[in-house]
């Protein structure tokens, strides 16, 4: 067993002295001075952690939620009296750790790389739960929940869209938020984000899962041993991946929330080629980076993108542009950007190599054990809802036990808004059936 794996069943579940003796050499070795780069076999190795934000109490917390609320208010139009409440204040830390990067063309093993994430912790005493938090799209590498500033900052880091909002919901009520950056995003040292990717996305939770354990024994915090997991948008794909390769290792879930989620990648993909929706375009052209990246699906850029966009597009995905900034310089709908003769072989050659890879990453096919619960809206403009709903039948013919509930009205960020304060009621109503 990895060091990687061993750290996450400390988390949940009691360990046999073989693990735990690994740990404690991990734990040694992490801690050596200067000992701060990444070998072949580092998995779930703690390089460093630092204390980046604080709010000490409940009020503080709020106030942090607020802000982040009154920035984005003129764009998304929040409504009045939404339905989050705050128990605790929180500190929260940076950690940068150790992990594997996919296994690219041409490579026979994955390199072992460096990643960040960030863990928050609710200042209390008590036993606390931890929240796996797996965030939704991001194209610009400071846009990512180890980045805790709302507005950026004076080092060339601008605002971090998704961390503080929920960093505020889920530690200000008492969980444990370890959420990570992924590869590609924070201080990662991989050039572009493996967008889409199932295994670096639940490896890159993983590790850090592990690289945690470290901080929260310096910490001196306490655990319950009792393990949840939300993600929005992507993230709801990496929170479908993260719960089966945690089942694999026979590590406990309490439970899984997600909301907006992409579990079938390519159906997806193949709809968002025609969609209005003005952010849409960004997808496909993401999805078709990444995976040329880990996979080679294409042989050029003009092969399959028309010009202008075949000049301009390389550049934008560099992980420095802003997603609104990118966003506007695409055509919608989607299909606008492709080349005539590559737009026909996605459509019609469901053998396409990206196609096929896109197929391979699908998340409604696993086995999955733990309850999941699915939120979403049918009026999400980003992931249709007739499009979940077949995801979450396909799951239950799996074996999976999961429910759908409806948030009637909302579009897909509001929908996220509505979402985390409901699984936060969610999940303690998981918890207090297990007797804790």
């Amino acid at each position: 067993m990895n060091t990687s794996s061993a750290n996450v069943k400390r988390l949940v579940a009691p360990i046999a002295s073989v693990i735990a003796l690994t740990c404690a050499a991990a734990i040694a070795d992490a801690s050596a001075p200067g000992n701060h780069f990444c070998r072949h076999g580092d998995r779930g190795r703690l390089l460093d952690y630092q204390r980046v934000a604080s709010y000490p109490t409940p009020r503080d917390a709020r106030a942090h939620f607020d802000e982040w609320i009154a920035f984005y208010q003129d764009f998304y139009n929040f409504p009045a009296n939404l339905p989050v409440t705050f128990q605790y204040g929180f500190d929260s830390y940076k950690v940068t750790y150790c992990t594997n990067d996919a296994a690219l063309p041409g490579q026979i093993f994955a390199e072992t790389t460096t990643a960040t994430g960030m863990l928050s912790v609710p200042r209390t005493s008590r036993p606390l739960p931890t929240l796996a938090y797996l965030h939704g799209t991001s194209t610009s590498f400071y846009d990512a929940p180890s980045n805790p500033n709302i507005f950026g900052d004076l080092n060339e880091r601008g605002e971090s869209f998704e961390g503080p909002a929920s960093t505020a919901v889920f530690a200000g009520n008492g969980f444990i938020y370890i959420a990570p950056d992924y590869l590609g995003l924070g201080d990662s040292t991989v050039p572009r984000h493996r967008y889409f990717h199932a295994d670096t996305e639940a490896s890159s939770a993983i590790d850090l899962l592990a690289a945690a354990q470290h901080v929260l024994a310096d910490l001196k915090v306490r655990q319950n041993r009792k393990l949840f997991v939300f993600g929005f948008s992507q993230g709801g794909h990496s929170a479908l991946a993260l719960q089966h390769q945690l089942e694999r290792m026979r590590v406990n879930v309490d439970g899984t929330a997600i909301v907006g989620g992409v579990l079938d990648v390519e159906t997806w993909f193949l709809r968002s080629l025609g969609s209005e929706t003005p952010y849409v375009p960004l997808y496909v052209t993401y999805l078709l980076f990444a995976f040329n990246d880990i996979y080679d699906v294409y042989d050029s850029t003009a092969d399959v993108f028309r010009q202008p966009y075949a000049s301009i597009v390389e550049d934008r995905f560099d992980m420095r542009h802003f997603f609104d900034d990118i966003s506007a310089e695409l055509p919608t709908p989607a299909r606008d950007l492709l080349t005539p003769s590559y737009l026909s072989e996605l459509t019609t050659n469901r053998d396409t190599p990206m196609r096929v890879r896109l197929r391979e990453n699908a998340v409604d096919r696993l086995r999955l054990e733990a309850p999941i619960r699915a939120y979403h809206s049918p009026v999400d403009e980003e992931v249709g809802y007739d499009f979940t709903l077949v995801s979450v039948e396909r799951l239950r013919r799996h074996g999976a036990t999961i429910d759908v509930r409806t948030l009637p009205g909302f579009d897909h960020v509001n929908s996220w808004i509505q979402a985390m304060p409901r699984a936060v009621r969610w999940f303690r109503e998981l918890e207090a059936r297990s007797g804790h």
